[in-house]
């Protein structure tokens, strides 16, 4: 079965950069926020990199990964996963390149989240409150908020506005001036969020059952995103998520605390996944892609359909004694809110990666290569995705065919094969080969050994 490569060579070049936005980069954030979460090993592999930071770098600077090896003592396997958690969490973005010189790769940094951000991140919250448990949490919210008034008087803001103060002629706001376009086009523009896929979630009904609760309704809109990914993400249904959104009201003054909900539903969902209340992903009609998947396909696009994604990797952990690992649960979550895969889609992908290619765990690279490619073919749900990987599946075995009938045949190392020419004798037969000597040759044989046995 095929395996997850590791992708940090040591024979590599390399060079690190900085995010424009990197002034922004706070250390103890780093550490109260985001250490927990990546480890030990991703920390110090974050800091190595920031030693190796330039101003103005070029590529006669890079160097070989190798040195990072030696500055971290660890083994390739090691900071392949480190480079993986730092790309996760968004503190590094990684570029490859190849010249005449060889492979090399860009590192570059990115600054860390205001803690207020950081708690407010869908991914990153609920890892953090994995890693340090409940009370730990409380503490690192409060430590956020400490520069905040401890009561809540009614205020009103006075601050004056921008054109109160300043003038700026009429033109240049219309048509920029030529520099600042300039610097603009030099500056990348995030794209801007797209929603959710597609969901079976009765949001009627729920709203609904919270009419007369004590709960401001327009935080449920706000927070809509939230909800729903915790939804897909676990299978919740409307009468269970109801029971969880009025667990995380704060009685003081009847909001929805995003933060509690965060460890409300992290402490019904972990480990097990989704409870018995808990429904389907994603049911879907029949499509004409259905048609053209064999028996044992349909079979596994009713599994895929009927489980929530953190349902459907627990069920293929437990077959091998294993379990769903708070790095998995970010993975899945990452390709629910920002990738936008549907649960079935999400659920083939973890059934290719730990059934078909036996591997032990989801790895965020190695799935986020699967998925881009997916979005670029137009996946959009479980039978599409079954499709695509057929899809695969025929290319790779037609390459292989074809490798195999080429002229200039190659062995496992990637060496052609030597045909050796072959010794006269071998072109006898096998009746020329058992033929016996005649009385004549038997003399001259036995004349050739006197002559050796005389020396």
């Amino acid at each position: 079965m095929a395996k997850q490569e590791d992708q940090f060579s040591p024979r590599a070049a390399f060079l690190v950069t900085a995010a424009s936005d990197f002034v922004n980069f706070n250390a103890t954030t780093l550490v109260r926020f985001y250490q927990p979460v990546i480890g030990p090993t991703a920390f110090s592999l974050f800091y190595a990199l920031h030693s190796q930071l330039l101003e103005r770098p070029t590529l006669a600077d890079r160097r070989l990964q190798a040195v990072l090896l030696r500055q971290l003592n660890a083994g390739t396997a090691q900071i392949d996963h480190a480079l993986h958690r730092l790309e996760a969490v968004g503190l590094v973005r990684t570029f490859a390149g190849s010249d005449d010189q060889g492979d090399f790769y860009v590192y570059q940094l990115q600054p860390t989240l205001a803690p207020t951000a950081f708690i407010e991140d869908d991914l990153l919250s609920v890892l953090l409150l994995e890693a340090v448990g409940s009370a730990a949490f409380t503490q690192l919210t409060e430590w956020a908020r400490r520069y905040e008034l401890a009561s809540q008087p009614e205020l009103s803001e006075v601050s004056h506005r921008f054109l109160d103060e300043f003038h700026v002629a009429a033109e240049s706001i219309i048509t920029a001036p030529t520099p600042i376009k300039e610097a603009r086009q030099q500056v990348r523009v995030e794209k801007a969020q797209q929603p959710l896929a597609a969901s079976d979630f009765d949001w009627p009904t729920l709203f609904q059952l919270l009419t007369n609760q004590p709960l401001v309704k327009k935080d449920l809109e706000a927070h809509r995103q939230l909800i729903e990914v915790e939804h897909q993400l676990y299978g919740i249904d409307v009468l269970t998520m109801k029971e969880l959104i009025l667990k995380a009201v704060n009685l003081a003054d009847n909001h929805f605390d995003t933060a509690k909900f965060k460890r409300v539903v992290a402490a019904a969902y972990r480990q097990t996944g989704s409870s018995a209340g808990s429904q389907p992903g994603d049911q879907q009609a029949a499509s004409p892609a259905d048609q053209r998947l064999t028996a044992k396909d349909q079979q596994l696009l009713k599994s895929v359909t009927k489980y929530a994604p953190v349902d459907f990797l627990q069920g293929l952990k437990e077959q091998t004694g294993g379990f769903v690992t708070a790095s998995e649960r970010h993975i899945l979550t990452h390709l629910l809110a920002d990738v936008k895969l549907s649960p079935a889609v999400i659920n083939v992908l973890s059934w290719y990666v730990i059934a078909e290619l036996d591997n032990d765990l989801l790895k965020a690279n190695f799935v986020d290569a699967i998925a881009n490619s997916w979005v670029k073919a137009g996946v959009h749900d479980g039978a599409s995705a079954l499709l695509q990987l057929k899809k695969f599946n025929q290319q790779r075995a037609a390459g292989q065919t074809k490798g195999r009938t080429n002229k200039q045949r190659k062995n496992y190392r990637g060496r052609p094969q030597i045909e050796e020419q072959m010794p006269e004798w071998t072109k006898t037969s096998q009746a020329e080969r058992n033929q016996k000597a005649s009385q004549k040759e038997m003399q001259e044989i036995q004349a050739l050994l006197a002559k050796r046995k005389q020396k």
